[in-house]
């Protein structure tokens, strides 16, 4: 499967490798099977297994996230068939590309596996690499089993020429490998979170157990989920207030468990960095405004800010709901803001509509601080009147948590180098009430999701953040499970978690069909029906795939 899985050259992995991890120093003159057994050269396959990790994460990974409640289609109808699923097909250029970087970083993997018992080096050195390099395999297998169900395990190296008959495994034998994989890991791994670390094996394990517990119908996973996950919490509470969580200065805090890491000094060009701070939101100008270059690939739904109560800190943490004069003026501390022109503001009061006087009574003493070309754009209650202005620039808040004002000056989609975080103890928290849901324990669950509504600083009034439902007063699991799931997206908006969530739990098309205005506009049922009628749950497995392998691949339901 040349184009697919293909014969790795590893010289084609000689990358700018990333300072937080490890330097790569390729010598030449020697054949890759010479160099590969030196210390020096089998750290450069280390490096490319975690540069790999850019590959799929620098651009965004649409499949993690389009075609879900909490985002609508841009302007421009953008990526259309993951977004609302009529026109999702096999040859779609998205799937295609995510699942040619999964396999290509599995290949990758593979090289070092190959030379783990050749390398010329100490045993504790070459347990732990070879332990790092199975938790990577086992990742983007997860990532894979998470979009497509059961997969290709590609588990050997192409040494000897392309493999061109490998056949699709069932659902139960991809989630045996990956969870063999991340247990025989994880003893050997270290504590370093630059690294995969214990704590990140802990967190995919509980994950990947919580996944095949809901695919499978296997309530013995759940509870497994639920040791994995203790292990990774490890005791730590939430003690980090959310805007600090997220401050661009802050980044590998004891909050976050498996990031993809970036610094200025990693990429080669300004524009290698990453664009996750670039996507949700709409554009908000040229390069003349001075403001952050959005691609207004993803809208965060007028259903996603109306999850947020009014007593909830984390709805101004995670918006930008007031644009200085230049974007990153926020970010400048020693800055008297009250001294700063505002260019735009988002107005919002809860219950009600935002009115003349609400706008005059902000407007009142504060004209010296108004740009000439000042917009404002209140909530409003309504999702049509909200949405009419959607045509506009700068006509909703963005998503903040990403931001990058290293890179300010710099006008590109991919000019972030903030790192990308895949996981967090947040997270964890909420894999384990989700286990508990899967077992009927919602008084449980809702205590967890209490320990991440409790962190400091979310309650505006300093007392308590309640959530928008009582998972414990749910009367059945699917209560639950929607009163979850909407807490869930107030906590991980613009994070690569969501489409994964609502299918694993069951709730995709539901929730769709509920919360997002371009799939009601088309029909739920027309949306996700496919071919035969079977509806379009998981993602397509691509046809180039299929047409190039000897082996028989069934293809997904619907396409």
């Amino acid at each position: 499967m040349k184009n697919i899985f293909g014969l790795v050259i590893l010289c084609l992995f000689v990358l700018v490798g990333c300072k937080k991890f490890l330097d790569e120093d390729n010598k030449g003159g020697i054949t890759n099977e010479e160099f590969y057994q030196t210390e020096t050269g089998y750290k450069t396959v280390l490096t490319a297994s975690y540069s790999s990790l850019r590959t799929v994460f620098r651009s965004t990974p649409w499949l993690m996230i389009a075609g879900t409640d909490m985002y609508q289609m841009n302007r421009s109808a953008g990526n259309r068939a993951l977004m609302e699923y009529t026109q999702l097909f096999a040859n779609n250029d998205d799937i295609l590309t995510f699942y040619r970087n999964c396999y290509n970083g599995i290949q990758t993997t593979n090289i070092g596996l190959h030379y783990n018992d050749l390398v010329d080096t100490d045993e504790a050195s070459r347990n732990q690499w070879k332990a790092e390099f199975m938790f990577l395999r086992a990742f983007y297998h997860l990532q894979l089993i998470e979009q497509f169900g059961g997969i290709i395990i590609n588990n050997e190296p192409t040494l000897e020429g392309p493999r061109v008959n490998l056949p699709r495994a069932s659902l139960e034998e991809s989630y045996q490998f990956v969870i063999s994989e991340l247990e025989a890991a994880l003893p050997h791994l270290s504590d370093n979170k630059l690294r995969v670390s214990k704590a990140a094996a802990n967190h995919y394990l509980a994950k990947a157990y919580l996944t095949r517990g809901w695919d499978l119908g296997q309530a013995a996973d759940f509870e497994t989920a639920k040791t994995y996950a203790e292990a990774a919490i490890n005791g730590y509470n939430i003690s980090i207030p959310f805007e600090q969580l997220w401050d661009p200065t802050n980044e590998n805090n004891d909050e976050f468990i498996f990031s993809v890491q970036y610094d200025q000094e990693s990429i080669p060009n300004t524009n290698q960095g990453n664009e996750q701070q670039a996507v949700f939101g709409p554009y908000l100008g040229g390069s003349e405004s001075n403001h952050k270059y959005m691609s207004g690939g993803l809208v965060p739904s007028w259903n996603l800010h109306n999850f947020y109560e009014e007593n909830d800190a984390r709805y101004e943490a995670t918006f930008m709901l007031t644009i200085y004069d230049q974007y990153f003026d926020y970010y400048d501390a020693g800055k008297d803001k009250d001294e700063i022109l505002i260019r735009v503001y988002y107005p919002r009061v809860w219950g009600r509509e935002y009115t003349q006087v609400d706008s005059l009574a902000w407007v009142q003493g504060r004209e010296h601080q108004i740009a000439n070309n000042f917009r404002h754009y209140p909530f409003k209650y309504n999702e049509q009147a909200y949405r009419a202005a959607y045509q506009i620039d700068m006509s909703s808040p963005v998503i903040k948590k990403f931001d990058s004002p290293a890179t300010r000056t710099i006008f590109d989609t991919h000019s972030s180098v903030r790192d990308i975080v895949l996981a967090r103890i947040a997270e964890t928290y909420f894999l384990y009430a989700e286990a508990c849901i899967g077992l009927n324990d919602f008084a449980t669950a809702a205590q967890y999701v209490q320990h991440v509504l409790d962190r400091p600083g979310n309650a505006k009034d300093g007392v308590k953040l309640n959530p928008t439902y009582d998972i414990a007063a749910a009367g059945n699991q699917s209560e639950a499970l929607d009163a979850y799931l909407i807490e869930s997206a107030k906590e991980f908006a613009g994070e690569y978690l969501r489409w994964a969530e609502l299918r694993r739990t069951g709730k995709l098309k539901e929730f769709c069909g509920k919360y997002n205005y371009d799939i009601k506009q088309v029909g739920v049922d027309a949306a996700f029906r496919g071919i035969g009628g079977q509806d379009k749950i998981y993602r397509p497995i691509p046809q180039d795939a299929i047409d190039i392998n000897e082996a028989d691949i069934p293809q997904n339901p619907g396409y």
